[in-house]
């Protein structure tokens, strides 16, 4: 389902888009979503640029579009946002992201810097009301919308049908993604529509998994350290012998996440070796 097509109806009045993006493993795509109330839309991430971005506001004419009300970036990532000051110039529209996501976003893409202002609580589409939540986890101002009408979670890349998502410093903090995790489970979502792949009927379930996979990385580290201190070359080596050579850079960079959340807990603590200058890391009763 992840790659079937570029436009797909998932809800009623909602669609999405699926935008290729072949360095997001592992689906390659991310999703991009209309929410539609009558004659008005919002638009959720905004990935789609050129041939997409055209087909985007071809769609949206032949949908009876006449206004969108706004363009809402779940988070500043690259995949979510490229398409974004083009779309907001072609439909004259308002681009909103969580205000400590916006500066993240003018730096690393000075070119567009000023195209985001902070996001509302609510927004509307017709007599649709999306309700914007701040929930920090992949980015500090990532963000969930929920749409009561539904009973639907966007929850960007917080959560996904299969395998696991990348939270990673600095702009991810691994405590504040259990608690994402946990909010998507106490939700009460019906269904969850992810920024990579297809929907996820069974939220709170799949972020109960993601959770659990979560915590199994960290016992692993653990267990690991008993053994005695370990660099983070070794320990990244160590829990993903497999991983693809692509996926290196955010494996390392979610280890660190771990770490960071082990330190804070007082399990794990971290010391420069005078010998060779290496960052080592050991269970903090050693």
């Amino acid at each position: 389902m992840a790659n079937e097509g570029a436009w797909e109806r998932v809800l009623p009045g909602v669609w999405c888009m699926r935008v290729p993006y072949p360095n997001v493993l592992p689906y390659g795509t991310v999703n991009l979503y209309v929410i539609q109330g009558g004659s008005e839309a919002v638009i959720v991430d905004g990935g789609a640029t050129g041939e997409h971005l055209a087909l985007l506001v071809e769609r949206l004419r032949e949908m009876g579009i006449r206004r969108v009300t706004g363009v809402l970036a779940t988070h500043y990532h690259v995949d979510h946002t490229a398409g974004i000051p083009e779309l907001k110039a072609r439909l004259e529209a308002a681009a909103f992201m969580h205000p400590l996501d916006i500066p993240a976003f003018d730096v690393h893409f000075p070119h567009a810097a000023g195209t985001f202002e902070p996001c509302p609580e609510r927004l509307r589409a017709g007599d649709r009301e999306i309700c914007v939540i701040h929930q920090p986890g992949h980015t500090h101002g990532h963000l969930h919308l929920w749409l009561p009408d539904a009973k639907a979670l966007l929850v960007g890349d917080h959560l996904v049908d299969e395998g696991s998502v990348w939270v990673g410093p600095p702009d991810g903090h691994m405590a504040d993604y259990y608690r994402a995790l946990d909010a998507v489970m106490q939700a009460g979502a019906d269904v969850a529509l992810p920024g990579h792949g297809p929907v996820i009927w069974r939220p709170a379930r799949s972020a109960e998994r993601l959770r659990a996979r979560r915590q199994m990385r960290e016992d692993q580290i653990v267990a690991i350290l008993a053994e005695g201190p370990k660099t983070l070359a070794e320990l990244t080596a160590a829990l993903y012998p497999d991983v693809d050579p692509r996926a290196v850079p955010f494996a390392r960079h979610t280890v660190i996440a771990h770490l960071e959340r082990l330190e804070e807990q007082g399990i794990v603590r971290k010391a420069m070796s005078a010998a060779d200058w290496i960052m080592r890391y050991a269970r903090s009763e050693e």
